[in-house]
């Protein structure tokens, strides 16, 4: 399962790959930038259907939802932007470093994500790395001509706006209907690309002679591909997210041999080879090797928290969902957060775990036992779910019988506290679930008014 999301980004980049041969054929009826808004149009007309149908059944996002209509937006003027600059540089620059140029998006993206807040894992640099070299050997045909020309700007544009449409993705997919966001990102990538499309003067007896590569490219590359793309970009990191779809490149060299009967060296060959081994190298993830996993449940899993945690902890403390649960609502910044962590934790006085799910070792959230008492063998529970669509699904849950597990009996606890607020009523519930009782006679307020409700467990032994 862990690979589930990830396989579907490698299939994304096998049907990106086979587009370039489409589009290649396409050439030979219209301009690109007919064949670009064309194909948009197709695949708006892909998922229509799909989209009625799936409503029938249950509505996950409707078409007016504000969120969906801007992110829709975002990305199809990326992915809009991105694709002309594509075509304005190749005119003037090779096919080959066109192509090297274009991935570069695989390094912007670990680059752009700093400042989003999502730092990358140590090890995806050499993924990056190892992906760079290899798409040289594959696009470069001549090392000893890399002389900037005109064009090769464009392209290099062109990498920075694929860069932040992964990244737009990445923001918009998880929190909404896919089917629907890949909808909207086509027909404004079509509708700004119409005027393009009517500057080249194409007829439609010649775009009627393109329908085979023009099917393929708005069916299965619009249609299909970069739905996938956002399906899987739910639960894959964008830097993991990059390197997989950058295969592309590989696969457009393949399919151009085995379709176009175009001859490969054996430099293309040993780029092909070092691409694959950059995939791998993202997807074995040696950091996730050095987890220190305290608990496994059907679903989720408890790991020790890192400093490399931190972004994430942050993120979830202070988003709007977790901030109305809590006792005490003040702001949470780097220092607060580095400072807990050097004087509770890395003290005994607090164990805190990263809520991480199974089939993707993403982390959704956290929890923590504090007011470590190893005399009495008392300590108060705590936990947050802050990633956005994780709640609701009965994650918390197991986790919190994860850790009671790990409380009672690694830790050696006897009696285990929680405070909770008297109007969070699920949470409430849950905790009792999970063995927890009402105290009476405690009364705590917020400084908003809330009444603060105790509970206690008890261990068996």
């Amino acid at each position: 399962m862990r690979f589930k999301y990830s396989l579907l980004l490698f299939i994304t980049a096998i049907i990106w790959g086979a587009a370039f041969v489409a589009q290649s054929a396409g050439m030979d009826y219209i301009g690109p930038y007919t064949f670009n808004c064309v194909r948009c149009y197709l695949g708006v007309i892909a998922l229509l259907p799909v989209i009625i149908v799936k409503d029938t059944r249950a509505k996950e996002t409707p078409w007016n939802d504000k969120r969906l209509v801007t992110g829709g937006i975002v990305c199809g003027l990326f992915l809009f932007l991105a694709s002309t600059s594509q075509q304005i540089g190749i005119v003037t620059t090779s096919a080959g470093k066109a192509g090297f140029i274009t991935a570069f998006y695989i390094v912007m993206v670990p680059v752009f994500s700093l400042f989003l807040h999502k730092k990358p894992g140590k090890f995806i640099w050499v993924s990056v790395l190892a992906a760079v070299v290899g798409l040289f050997f594959l696009c470069i045909k001549d090392p000893t001509d890399l002389s900037i020309a005109r064009g090769d700007y464009f392209i290099l544009a062109c990498a920075v706006l694929f860069a932040f449409q992964i990244l737009a993705v990445d923001k918009f997919a998880p929190r909404l209907d896919c089917l629907k966001l890949a909808c909207y990102e086509f027909l404004v990538c079509a509708i700004l690309g119409t005027g393009l499309m009517i500057w080249e003067k194409p007829s439609i007896p010649s775009i009627l002679d393109a329908w085979i590569p023009l099917g393929y490219a708005g069916f299965f590359s619009c249609g299909i591909a970069y739905t996938l793309q956002m399906v899987a970009q739910k639960q894959v990191k964008p830097a993991v997210a990059s390197i997989l779809m950058s295969m592309e490149s590989v696969f457009s060299v393949l399919f151009g041999a085995i379709i176009l009967k175009e001859v490969l060296t054996g430099r293309e060959l040993l780029g092909c080879a070092i691409m694959f081994v950059a995939v791998l190298l993202a997807e074995l993830n040696p950091d996730a090797l050095f987890e220190k996993v305290v608990a496994r449940g059907e679903r989720v899993y408890l790991r020790e928290i890192t400093t490399s945690d931190t972004d994430d902890i942050i993120r979830w403390r202070n988003s709007e969902n977790v901030v109305k649960n809590f006792i005490y609502r003040k702001p949470v910044t780097r220092k607060d957060h580095l400072n807990w962590l050097k004087t509770k934790v890395k003290t005994g006085q607090v164990r805190q775990f990263i809520l991480c799910l199974n089939d993707t070792g993403n982390g959704i959230g956290s929890i923590y036992f504090r007011d470590i008492d190893n005399e009495k063998h008392t300590c108060e529970f705590g936990i947050f779910i802050g990633e956005e669509g994780a709640t609701g699904k009965g994650y918390g849950y197991e986790g919190q019988k994860l850790a009671m597990d790990t409380a009672f009996g690694e830790m050696g606890m006897k009696e285990v506290e929680l405070r909770v607020l008297e109007g969070n009523i699920p949470a409430i519930r849950n905790y009792e679930k999970c063995g927890f009782t009402v105290v009476p006679g405690h009364e705590e307020f917020t400084e908003a008014g809330e009444k603060v409700i105790f509970m206690k467990a008890v261990g068996t032994s």
